[in-house]
């Protein structure tokens, strides 16, 4: 193989690692992998009721904070 591909394909695994890893931080700064608390507070609602109160005060939670 000759070394300019060897340095051609190093130089593209790097760059599409590097925007693999920038969108992993993107979507950690936009909270994209918080699903946890949403998962675990979903069990402690039977009803449909239960769920549309959790989501009012979601929402207002969010108004506040």
């Amino acid at each position: 193989m000759h070394t300019n591909t060897l340095f051609l394909m190093l130089f593209v695994s790097l760059i599409l690692g590097l925007v693999g890893l920038l969108i992993f931080l993107w979507g950690l700064k936009g909270k994209q992998f918080s699903d946890e608390k949403k998962m675990l507070e979903s069990l402690l609602y039977d009803g449909p009721d239960d769920l549309n109160l959790a989501k009012q005060e979601e929402e207002l939670k969010k108004k506040k904070g």
